[in-house]
């Protein structure tokens, strides 16, 4: 099966989906880019000298990627960028030139005759390609649903009510997502299908790089926003802090933090964009991590940590209870419950016993249970087999045939 991974963002899961996708199928990934960064999750990248268009050449392609990456793909797939000089899709001085570039390049691509075209996250640019590419066997990946609090996109999400309405297969990485997508896009129950994603393993091709920090601290890493539940978290550890013996609140990410939330005893902030080695030094040395998101998706950051066998504590939300299993990953908290929380943090920071039993058991999970990769890609082949058989079928019952 000659698969596309058409992404627009969400690098830790792509890369780590297509490395075990790629074992299995003759796969390409093309990152759609714009500007002079690109510069999220794992990546940082300087694409000042990549050419507007589609960039096949590998040797070429390898020049922007960290050696780590070039590493970790290795021959599993082919890699390529499309790039647009403006990250708006409709732009008043290169918009004409983004959509001329798309059109053209999606030339190219019909040419290479794919059996599937996966999208992976959500543009504006999406719109072009759906337009201009000719395979009927699509399948959407949409990570967000719809707008987290305090991220509200209206435009974004109004595109994202657009695409549902092609012929086009969806895919939700949980089964609770799965049911709110089709309930809140209105499309056949048919048309979705509930893939959940593996452990991110991309980043075990980083060597960590040490971060001046407590020998004992628990860890909240990511972007901050306003859903990510920081200030019950905050509330939570100051109910405990001072029983927590020797244990420190880490704070690790990009992102304001409210003004009512700076300068608290026993938490340490690293308010800045991780490199992937700083982060993987974070993971692997951190007691578990929190994530007390008020509204959730899919979380990125819990298959980061489970890569490091690492518990999880986190909120109720979502289908969050889908891979975080209570009392034996981690620990599940009611939504908004500072209390709660509190009693946890104190739990795991107090049993090594309960804290080792969890590690272990989330060991098992990524390996054994429904989040391990080898199921999942299967799933994946049977998600695009069954969009492939449906388009023969259509054909067949053609009345021109």
């Amino acid at each position: 099966m000659k698969v596309l991974i058409i992404a627009f963002g969400n690098p830790d899961n792509v890369l780590s989906l297509s490395k075990h996708l790629g074992e299995k199928t003759d796969l390409t990934v093309m990152y759609v880019v714009s500007g002079d960064k690109f510069k999220q999750g794992i990546f940082d990248l300087d694409i000042r000298s990549l050419p507007n268009g589609l960039t096949i050449d590998e040797n070429e392609v390898k020049k922007f990627l960290p050696k780590e990456i070039v590493s970790y793909i290795g021959d599993t797939f082919k890699f390529r960028f499309l790039k647009t000089p403006s990250r708006k899709f409709i732009h008043k001085k290169e918009g004409l030139l983004n959509y001329k570039i798309i059109k053209e390049s999606s030339r190219f691509i019909n040419d290479e005759k794919y059996d599937i075209i996966h999208f992976n996250g959500t543009s504006g640019f999406l719109l072009y390609l759906l337009k201009h590419l000719k395979a009927d066997k699509r399948v959407w990946t949409l990570h967000d649903y719809k707008s987290h609090s305090g991220e509200e996109n209206y435009s974004g999400d109004l595109l994202n009510k657009i695409y549902t309405k092609f012929n086009i297969h969806h895919v939700q990485h949980y089964y609770h997502l799965k049911k709110e997508f089709i309930k809140h896009f209105e499309v056949n129950d048919n048309t979705v299908d509930n893939v959940y994603s593996g452990v991110f393993d991309v980043y075990n091709s980083f060597v960590p790089r040490k971060i001046k920090l407590p020998e004992k601290y628990v860890l909240f890493f990511g972007r901050m926003s306003k859903y990510k539940g920081l200030d019950v978290l905050m509330n939570a550890f100051d109910k405990v802090k001072y029983e927590l013996d020797d244990h420190y609140l880490v704070v690790a990410g990009e992102g304001s933090i409210p003004k009512e939330l700076e300068g608290k005893e026993k938490v340490i902030y690293i308010n800045k964009y991780l490199s992937p080695s700083e982060l993987v030094y974070l993971v692997k040395n951190c007691k578990f991590v929190i994530a007390p998101y008020t509204d959730s998706t899919h979380s990125g950051v819990i298959m980061t940590a489970y890569n490091f066998n690492k518990p999880v504590i986190a909120s109720m939300v979502g289908g969050m209870s889908e891979v975080v299993l209570n009392n034996k990953t981690g620990l599940l908290f009611t939504n908004g419950d500072v209390d709660e929380l509190a009693d946890q943090l104190y739990y795991l920071c107090h049993d090594s016993a309960k804290l080792n039993e969890l590690s272990e058991n989330v060991k098992e999970f990524c390996t054994l249970g429904k989040i391990n990769w080898d199921s999942n890609v299967n799933k994946q082949l049977e998600v695009y087999q069954k969009e492939i058989n449906i388009e023969e079928d259509k054909i067949e019952k053609s009345p021109d045939q």
